[in-house]
């Protein structure tokens, strides 16, 4: 006569508990194998700062991405950039010149920051440069459109793709004026990006 055995509550209970620590990890294993690996980034306050370090030995840095990269931080500039409606406000946001553009259909003119630099990423893969424009901020420091914050405006380190996500078009958005500065912050200010960076020489 055979006899079949009969699980108890209680043993139940532990394989139940096994299974979700099993499934749990492995979903733990599935957003680690997710998240994008960090990639060799710089920070230059010029082109020709950029072309000097890639001259030089142990760098990453090639002329080619200097360029292509200055290049991409251009096109960003032209459509992110923050966009203010009084130069006085732009200037004291950004600690620096601004320059006037017209607004989108006439009515005057609106004022934007000139880049303070731009931030580079190494692709992994080697498939190429990516890069973002960024700016001074009245708080001290710099940040991108996107939301990177930077200490400094020179110097490398390694940081997330996300890193170099593009900011919110501004060219034909009604540019910021004092009550939205008020309101935000100013630039940078709530935007925290990866976080702020100190960039090693």
């Amino acid at each position: 006569m055979s006899q079949t055995s009969a699980a108890t509550p209680a043993t139940t209970s532990k394989r139940s508990r096994h299974v979700r620590i099993a499934l749990l990890g492995a979903a733990a294993f599935s957003l680690a194998a997710c998240r994008e690996e960090d990639v060799p980034s710089a920070a230059f306050p010029t082109l020709d700062a950029c072309l000097e370090a890639a001259a030089g030995p142990g760098t990453w840095v090639t002329e080619e991405s200097c360029e292509e990269g200055f290049g991409q931080a251009l096109e960003a500039h032209v459509e992110t950039a923050p966009r203010y409606d009084d130069q006085t406000l732009c200037e004291a946001e950004h600690g620096g010149e601004c320059v006037a553009e017209e607004r989108p259909g006439g009515g005057g003119s609106i004022f934007l920051p000139l880049m303070a630099g731009y931030l580079i990423g190494n692709m992994l893969g080697g498939r190429g440069s990516m890069a973002q424009p960024f700016y001074g901020r009245s708080s001290g420091g710099f940040a991108t459109p996107g939301g990177t914050v930077l200490n400094q405006a020179r110097g490398t380190t390694s940081l997330s793709p996300n890193a170099f996500r593009a900011g919110t078009p501004t060219r034909t958005a009604a540019p910021m004026t004092r009550a939205t500065v008020n309101r935000t912050g100013g630039f940078g200010a709530t935007r925290t990006g990866t976080g702020v960076r100190s960039f090693g020489g």
